[in-house]
């Protein structure tokens, strides 16, 4: 109750403040980048996209959301340079290579535009490193072993799982995958196979197919996104493995919320990543018009199941969730 009424406070008060002054127009409008390291392509991102949009609507600014095709960080770094050199009010970015932003983030803070990191973080021995000023997103690795210790009460000691990525090497998903390999470990004794199944669909099937083939004690699928929980999903379904392999994800949209739905999916982390690309927005006006210092802002904590799927379906289908 506390963090929906902090939302709620910070968000009218931006709209608050956005309403002083008339709407800007032309060259006095404030522009704002939110830039991923994947595109609104891939229906996660799509979300985030709706947040920045709605966001600088409410506040009368430009708010551009840009992302490459597919998972790219040097396209995503270009996009970033490309963002300071039109001086950006504010830019947010997600860290989606540590090694690949120190500078770019230097850089801009150098020029006196503000940064805040959204969706993931660099990897715990970076830390620091970065100079963005706030995250706004989930806690990767802790929702990792969330997901997992949901998944324990159906699991055996001793189970073998597997963890189905589709941008390995993503910080991100690599820190999910950790959490959920270290509760099966602790707490099972089990084993974790860790599985680059790329982002195409076709290849996904296929790969997966064969670990299972050659894996036949696979006790349950993880994915780690939408993109892998979609190919995952239609496999489960098409080879008739419902009940026979379990299986969990993290993030909605209508594919896996039907899953959940028919049983084919245990259940899914939400990270509620709309509020990803609206609180950045949100955060980088009140940092360049009145100097209020951006603020760390965990997006996800709710765990989706059958038991819940229905109050969140609606939303997930408009395009919020």
């Amino acid at each position: 109750m506390r963090r929906v009424f902090g939302l709620c406070l910070i968000a009218c008060l931006a709209i608050a403040l956005a309403g002083l002054n008339p709407a800007a127009s032309g060259a006095d409008q404030m522009t704002f980048y939110v830039i991923a390291h994947t595109g609104p392509g891939d229906p996660f991102w799509a979300v985030v996209q709706r947040g920045v949009q709605d966001a600088g609507k409410a506040l009368g600014v430009r708010a551009i959301f840009q992302g490459p095709a597919g998972y790219n960080v040097p396209e995503q770094v270009n996009m970033f340079n490309a963002a300071m050199a039109a001086k950006a009010d504010g830019i947010a970015t997600s860290i989606s290579d540590a090694r690949a932003w120190a500078e770019p983030i230097r850089e801009a803070r150098k020029r006196g535009i503000p940064v805040v990191a959204i969706n993931c973080q660099e990897p715990e021995e970076f830390r620091g490193t970065i100079p963005y000023m706030s995250y706004i997103g989930m806690d990767e690795y802790e929702a990792g072993k969330t997901v997992a210790r949901r998944m324990l009460p159906k699991l055996k000691q001793g189970a073998k799982v597997v963890v189905a990525i589709h941008q390995a090497g993503h910080v991100g998903l690599e820190a999910r995958a950790k959490g959920i390999g270290e509760v099966i470990a602790k707490d099972l004794g089990g084993k974790t196979d860790k599985l680059d199944i790329t982002q195409d669909a076709t290849q996904a099937i296929g790969i997966l197919r064969s670990h299972l083939k050659a894996n036949p004690d696979t006790a349950a699928i993880f994915t780690v996104g939408p993109l892998g929980a979609i190919p995952t999903i239609k496999m489960i379904r098409d080879d008739g493995l419902k009940g026979k392999v379990l299986m969990a994800s993290f993030d909605l949209e209508p594919v896996t919320i039907q899953a959940i739905k028919d049983g084919i999916c245990e259940g899914a982390m939400d990270q509620q990543q709309y509020l990803q690309g609206y609180m950045a927005v949100v955060e980088l006006y009140l940092n360049a018009k009145f100097q209020l210092d951006p603020a760390d802002y965990d997006t996800g904590r709710g765990f989706v199941t059958p038991e819940n799927v229905d109050a969140v379906a609606a939303l997930v289908k408009a395009g919020y969730r």
